[in-house]
Parts: structure tokens; sequence; C-alpha cells
């Protein structure tokens, strides 16, 4: 074979631009490298000296002692090979998968990114209007299969990775049937095949995530709200990480938005409502307007309490004490809490001021008393009912000021005595919550209202406290919010009678007769009347009252009472906003 490079690059600068057409010859892949030409050591021996190894020889071959020139049978590649003994201006034609710069190299008449291919399959293939060759058979190059892919002379099926739009993909190895969505820019039909899960429609390109595009991607939490830098907060029941993405403030246990930031857990933050039982039902910050004004359908909970509390570590009176004028009367903020744990009986902390006694009547352990916030048993209590139980149920023994502060964390206030008026009457244009009297009696249990004992709380520990006169843990008869929805108003808000009477935030330690789980429904009857004709809404009509409104301890025995000036058993609450 002759040594002759400047022949060899004018033969392979011809075949290719015969060749380019046919898009057979050339570098598909980039990455593919051209084969060296020439005899592997240029600075070596010439033919016909002594040489000891082929290593001394510029053709690297030594026989006899004797440097050798290049032949198309010395086993070596040199001269103008493009592989070992093949190819090259005078070299047979290489087989396929050997090296080749031109489709003269090679037997099968294709160099496809410097590597010769096979002779494609009979009536497929190649040039022309021929189909493309199936799975298998025999090929040149990736543009004469159907699956576009050649490899070692012969068709191969589509794979994840082998750098050809095919098998449904909507761009190279992504998008359509290939587990992989695509990139921005790529090609796509729908969202589902991109990385943002947006399809740009005229053009059917992947796009980047924006936070107007209906879709959930990007940071997102869900569907444009939600996540770091995100313009908008996600509204109730929609995914969440933490509190920030959620307009509520509250992501919940189940990492759903919550319809406010106290009902984050289960018990006594979604329990409320007809059934019973520790499944999720109702938001307990379901809220709904009653003509200007929208209130909380459902009483406070203890678990809407315990959430609160968790959530600033029990420093309630420090985080009060950021609040802004408008917000909160600073005046109060010494009356809260600032632990949740700490010396029983001492009123820093919140497991005294929500426990037994703390100054609250009929708080206490012991017959026809108790509270239905779950508290240690070294704060001098022992509760019958455990606290996921006790967190479901309306919140009793609760201060004036903890409850307010409550509600201004929900982002609303402590309820108003027009509130309440207004849910009480449908806006004033009902008797009662759900109409008129009808077989509803103040002086018996009825379907309406929680009253006279009529609660039960299902499956009572064998070991609770009972004798003749009934359960000595009065939390059995508190009833957790809306279980009798028969009572409810047409808005949904329920307990508006029974259950437990109400603070109002007209002013401290105001109150609501507006019945209770006990003997207070009778005291409902009238709240429909007009506020200065109205003896038990929320005015004393006693004489020297002067119809002044009804405060703890002020109805205690009729005069203040300084032993019981935080609360009462029968007494709750709900915001409004």
């Amino acid at each position: 074979m002759l040594s002759a490079t400047p022949l060899k690059l004018t033969s392979f600068a011809l075949a290719a631009l015969v060749l380019v057409g046919a898009c057979t010859t050339g570098a598909d892949d980039p990455a593919a490298t051209p084969p060296v030409i020439g005899d592997p050591n240029p600075d070596g021996k010439p033919p016909g000296e002594s040489c000891a190894t082929g290593d001394d020889c510029r053709t690297g071959v030594c026989t006899g002692g004797t440097c050798q020139t290049a032949t198309n049978t010395d086993g070596v590649r040199n001269g103008d090979e493009t592989d070992v003994d093949c190819g090259g201006s005078g070299g047979p034609p290489c087989d396929a998968g050997k090296s080749c710069l031109a489709d003269g190299d090679c037997a099968g008449g294709v160099c496809v990114d410097f590597t010769c291919g096979g002779a494609t399959g009979a009536g497929c293939g190649g040039a022309g209007a021929l189909p493309r060759c199936a799975d298998g058979e025999p090929c040149a190059a990736g543009a004469d299969c159907a699956s576009g892919v050649c490899v070692g002379g012969a068709c191969r099926p589509p794979g994840p990775s082998d750098g050809v739009k095919n098998g449904g993909e909507t761009d190279v190895d992504c998008g359509g049937a290939h587990p992989d969505p695509c990139a921005d820019g790529k090609g796509c039909l729908t969202g589902d095949d991109c990385e943002s899960r947006v399809c740009a429609g005229a053009t059917k390109t992947c796009s980047a995530p924006t936070y107007d595009d209906k879709v959930k991607n990007g940071a997102e939490t869900d569907v444009d709200c939600g996540g770091p830098g995100a313009p908008k907060k996600c509204a109730a029941g929609l995914t969440c990480v933490d509190h920030g993405d959620c307009a509520s403030d509250g992501c919940g246990y189940d990492k759903k938005c919550a319809m406010g930031a106290s009902c984050t857990q289960l018990e006594g933050g979604q329990t409320c409502g007809p059934n019973e039982g520790l499944a999720k039902q109702a938001d307990c910050c379901s809220r709904a307007k009653v003509g200007a004004y929208e209130i909380d359908k459902y009483l406070v909970t203890a678990g809407r309490m315990r959430a609160f509390l968790t959530r600033h570590d029990g420093k309630v009176r420090d985080w009060a004490a950021t609040l802004p004028a408008n917000t909160w009367n600073q005046a109060w903020t010494a009356s809260l809490p600032n632990s949740v744990d700490g010396a029983p009986g001492d009123g820093n902390n919140a497991n005294t001021q929500l426990g037994p006694y703390y100054g609250k009547r009929s708080c206490e352990t012991g017959y026809h008393t108790g509270h239905t916030f779950w508290t240690p048993p070294e704060y001098g209590d022992t509760k019958d009912f455990p606290r996921n139980v006790l967190d479901t149920k309306a919140l009793n023994c609760v201060p004036w000021w903890l409850l307010a502060a409550l509600c201004v964390f929900d982002g609303g206030h402590l309820l108003t005595e027009a509130e309440l008026r207004a849910a009480y009457t449908n806006g004033g244009t009902t008797a009662y919550p759900w109409g008129a009297r009808g077989t509803y009696t103040t002086g018996a249990q009825n379907a309406y209202a929680v009253g006279y004992y009529s609660y039960a709380t299902p499956n009572p520990p064998p070991n609770a406290a009972f004798d003749v006169n009934g359960y000595k843990d009065v939390a059995f008869y508190v009833a957790p919010p809306g279980r009798r929805p028969a009572g409810n108003n047409a808005t949904g808000h329920a307990d508006l009678v029974g259950n437990l009477l109400e603070w109002v935030g007209d002013s401290e330690r105001q109150f609501v007769w507006n019945g209770s789980f006990e003997r207070h429904s009778r005291e409902a009857d009238t709240i429909q009347a007009p506020i200065d004709e109205d003896p038990y809404m929320a005015r004393d009509p006693r004489p020297g009252r002067d119809n002044r409104p009804w405060t703890w301890p002020d109805v205690v025995a009729g005069a203040p009472d300084s032993g019981n000036v935080n609360g009462y058993y029968a007494i709750g609450g709900r915001c409004g906003y």
C-alpha cells in the first residue's frame, strides 16, 4: 500500500461532497472523533533499516531485523488506512464497525460518525422514498430506521437515552411516552410533557413557570400560590408546606391550609359538625356571613386554643405586646399567660389559666365541675378523658382576655353582642336560629340544642368518676361544636343556643345568656327582643343594675365575687371578622 496522504484527503473530500445530500457522511454525533491517518511512528526508521521491534520503524512493522514497507496484511494500521489493514486509497474496504473517513472506506458504502455501517435491508432505508427499516434489519445510519436508531449496523428499538426523538417522545429523550418531562424550550404536546407543566399553545414549547400559569410548578405548594417568594398565599384546602404558604397563616397537620391559624391540628381543628369520633369533618374555623357580619360557625374548641399556644410556645403575652393598637388593647396584655407550663396556681402559665381554679367558678375537678382544656395531673387535675377527646370539645373555663387574644391570632376579634344577636335571629328575621319555636322547649332536652345535660360523650372510660347525680367530670356533657345541626341557623352557625354561654367583646368579661349544657336554656328565650327590652341577652335588668351588660363575676350572687373573676364552666365563645 502506498502512503499518499494528499490523495487520501482528496478522496475524503470528494466523497463527502457527493454524499452530503443523503445525510450518510460526516459526524451526526458532534462528539465523534475521526481516525488518525498515517504511519504509527512518524519519527521511526524508514523501510530497509535495521530494527529490534516494530516500535523502531516508521510503519510499525519489523521483520527479520529490518523495517518493512506498509501493506494491507501486516496487522498494523499504517499508511493511509482508516483501520487495521482496510480503508484508505488502496486498501480493501472496512467491515461494519471499523473506522472510516468516507463512504468509500466501508464495505457497506456508508460512513457515519467516522464508523462504517452495514448495508440497509432489502426494500427499506437509504435515500429515496423507501420506508424506514424495522428493528433488527440492517442499516447504515439512524435515518434508515423507523426508530431512528442504528447501532452496529442494525436498527434498534427506541431507548430512553438514545439521543433521538422517537418512541412517542415530544423531544429528544423527553416528554410524551418518555418517563422524563422536557426542560424549558423543548417540544411538547401537553403540560404533562414539561418539567414546568406548561406547554405554550402556539409554539408547543415547554415554558418556564409563572405565578399565573394555572399550574402547580416551580416552588409553588399549590396552583399559583404558596412557596418562597410567592405573591399569593394559598386558600383553605390547598396544599402547603408551612404556615406562611396559607392565606390563613395556618398549615394543617395534613399539609392543607386550614380556614384559620388555630385550626391546624386534627382534634378541635377539623372535627366540628354532626359526626362523632376523631375523624376529619368540618373545619372548626369555618365562617359564614350573617348580613354585614362574618362570624365563626362554631364555638372555639379546646384544640384551637392548644394550637394557638403551641404556635407561640405559650408566650402569648410577648406576642400580644407586638400587636398594633387598632388590633389589641395593650391594657389587656398583662392578663395573658407567657408559657404553657409553670408553677401550678401561677397565672403566668396557660395550664393554670385554663385548668382547675385560677378564679373560675366550677372549673375545678369535682361534682358537676370541670374544664375541657386538658392539663397535666400536677396542676391539681385528674380528667376522665384523654387530651385528644377533650380537644374536640367547645372550650370552657377560659379567661376573657385569652379567648380575645386567640380571635386576634385568627385575624378577627371576640364576637360582639350585635354580631351574636344577628346570627341568633338570622339578621332579625326569626325568633330562634332554626326559625320559629316549633317543638322547642326550654324546660327539657330537645333536638335543637345541647342543654339540660343532654349530650353524652361516647365511650367514657370505665373508671370515670360517677355518682347518683351523674358524671363528676362535667366535660362529659360539653359537646364538640356542631353536634346539633337541627339547631343551626340559616347560614350554618351552630350552638347559638345551648352548649356554652358566650363571652362577647363589647367590654371585658361581658357574656351573653344564650343557653348552655346545663339549665340556662330558658334565658335564651328572649334573645330576639331589642337590647333595651331583653332581660337575658347581655344586659342585667335587676334593680340597681341600670340595664348594664352582664359581666362575670357580677352574675354570681348578684354582686362582684373576687374569688371567681376569670371564667365559668358554662362560658366559651367564638370569633367575628
